[in-house]
């Protein structure tokens, strides 16, 4: 196997650790307050990243003509969306910096779906990287139910786990019987990334029994109302396959059991959310055309001095990626990403890719962290990745 494919095996097992290291550069402060989205971070997948993308061009030199023809309408709508980003953060952001800073991240992801494209089209390495995405599934499942068991964190700060427990200021709860019971963050920055990395690794390694099990009951366990929903649906689309029921018998009781508790306790959730969606529709009219910048959602945000029914700052981005690029990156920058995206659409072969594309539109339609968190983003481009591979033998 060449050094190239192991590095992208390597990838994807680091995908989920979480260790990095953050750096609160002057732009990385809105009101005084550090905040995360805006800072300079490097992650250990980071390191296994360019370590890939490095032994990739090393090997495919001769290759590249031939990868271009192979994904010449992908290619060409990503160079397009990633040049208006680059352009659109010197000329027209409101913070350069942190636009420039999003570009030069959103620019390295982007070269690595393509690269992965490639890679993962090989039989060989398609097999090994599920047996990696399975192990990576079943271990991350095994530290939430953990995490959920004794209400507080293992320690494990060599994986990039957080520090917490049912009391720390902040951490997501859910109110269960009349309890309040933390909610497990796995090796990810919010028990809804967890949840979706579960669902996403769900589809690819199904019809496994005992890893599908565990990966679903951990996503229950996450009180993440949309994977969950998700989840049900993997699995009715795949029950013919599956040769134990048990996976659907138990899933549809601890479903029926608590998503009546997710609803209610979703409300004053729901409430910040639609006053985010306002917001970014007004922030989008700031400048409609090509928006205020990327990753400035947040700085523009606190001039409209909002707060959620808790009496705290709203500081945080939009629920929607589209609606997050529209205010951003204006109606251009939505019409180039909307093209991107159908360009990978048309790679769409079968139930495993189709339910893949599916889950990325829910999550990307409900949430904000595949295109503003580093574990997101990998996520993003990496499942976008193996639904444009076609394979073939190594």
């Amino acid at each position: 196997m060449k050094i190239s494919e192991l590095s992208f095996l390597l990838v994807l097992a680091t995908l989920p650790v979480q260790l990095g290291k953050f750096f609160f550069l002057d732009h990385s402060y809105v009101l005084g307050l550090p905040i995360d989205y805006r800072a300079l971070s490097v992650y250990l997948s980071d390191i296994t990243v360019l370590l890939y993308l490095a032994a990739f061009l090393i090997e495919n030199q001769r290759n590249l003509p031939k990868i271009f023809k192979n994904q010449k309408a992908t290619i060409i709508a990503l160079v397009t969306f990633n040049a208006y980003l680059l352009v659109t953060s010197l000329f027209f952001s409101t913070s350069t910096y942190a636009s420039l800073l999003f570009a030069t991240k959103i620019a390295a992801t982007s070269v690595l779906s393509v690269f992965a494209a490639t890679t993962i089209a090989k039989v060989t390495v398609a097999k090994i990287a599920r047996g990696v995405i399975q192990f990576s599934a079943v271990w991350q499942s095994l530290l939430i139910a953990s995490q959920f068991i004794l209400q507080k964190s293992l320690g494990l700060w060599f994986l990039g786990e957080r520090t917490f427990d049912a009391s720390t200021t902040g951490i997501a709860h859910i109110t269960v019987f009349g309890r309040e019971l933390l909610r497990p963050y796995g090796t990810f920055p919010h028990p809804n990334v967890a949840a979706a990395y579960l669902v996403l690794s769900t589809i690819i390694i199904l019809p496994t029994r005992l890893s599908t099990l565990a990966a679903v009951f951990s996503t229950v366990l996450t009180f993440a109302k949309t994977s969950i929903v998700y989840a049900a649906v993997v699995l009715a689309a795949h029950s013919k396959y599956l040769k134990s029921r048990a996976i659907l018998v138990v899933s549809v009781a601890l479903m029926a059991l608590l998503l009546p508790r997710l609803i209610t306790a979703s409300i004053a959730s729901l409430a910040e959310r639609l006053v985010l969606t306002q917001a970014a529709l007004d922030i989008a009219l700031l400048s409609p055309i090509v928006g205020v910048g990327g990753n400035n959602f947040i700085l523009e945000l606190s001039k409209l001095d909002l707060f959620s029914l808790a009496e705290t700052r709203l500081l945080q981005p939009v629920h929607n990626i589209f609606l997050l690029i529209l205010a951003e990156n204006g109606i251009i920058g939505l019409i180039l990403f909307a093209i991107f995206l159908l360009t990978v659409a048309s790679s769409v072969k079968g139930k495993t890719k189709t339910l893949l594309f599916i889950g990325l539109l829910i999550f990307a339609s409900v949430d904000h962290f595949l295109w503003t968190l580093h574990q997101g983003q990998l996520l993003f481009f990496l499942t976008l990745a193996y639904i444009a591979s076609s394979q073939k033998k190594s």
